[in-house]
């Protein structure tokens, strides 16, 4: 059983080092873009749940495009919330399995011998409705898939001093 532990955060900062992180880890094989115009606003969230979200819907866009292709991460923030887009130009997810990418041991039926246990959507799906907030996935407009989150702002707990 995972806790949710809200803590105050940069989300643009934070969001860019997951992205960071993942590139790295790729040997720079594909072209990320992060855009989050405007100025941010404070966001309190579970920085564990949080990391897990985005380093998977990263690595699986890495995983299931060709290296040299482009991956985007757009944010949007306003008063009730903050909508995360991660898209990328891969193999894409078929409409028909589009309905149960999310359930548990599912994949989808064009991934060939791309490894993967079909366990990680779903676990993508509990931990973001844990922060209260939503995930779906559509076929992006040049190919490929596009996950779009939205969290609402959460108020972190009182701390005594």
């Amino acid at each position: 059983r995972t806790e949710v532990r809200l803590v105050p955060v940069d989300l643009r900062h934070f969001v860019h080092n997951v992205v960071e992180e993942i590139r790295v880890g790729d040997y720079d094989a594909h072209c990320f873009e992060l855009h989050a115009p405007g100025e941010p606003a404070p966001f309190v969230t579970d920085l564990n749940l949080l990391h897990h979200i985005f380093s998977n819907l990263l690595s699986n866009a890495v995983r299931y495009s060709p290296a040299g292709t482009l991956v985007i991460v757009r944010m949007a923030e306003d008063a009730s919330g903050v909508q995360v887009v991660v898209e990328d130009h891969g193999i894409g997810i078929p409409p028909a399995d589009l309905t149960r990418i999310f359930e548990p041991f599912e994949r989808g039926s064009n991934v060939g011998n791309i490894k993967g246990t079909g366990l990680g959507l779903n676990i993508v799906k509990r931990m973001t409705e844990m922060l209260g907030g939503t995930i779906a996935v559509s076929p992006a407009q040049d190919g490929g898939s596009r996950f779009t989150l939205v969290f609402p702002r959460l108020t972190a707990p009182a701390y005594p001093s």
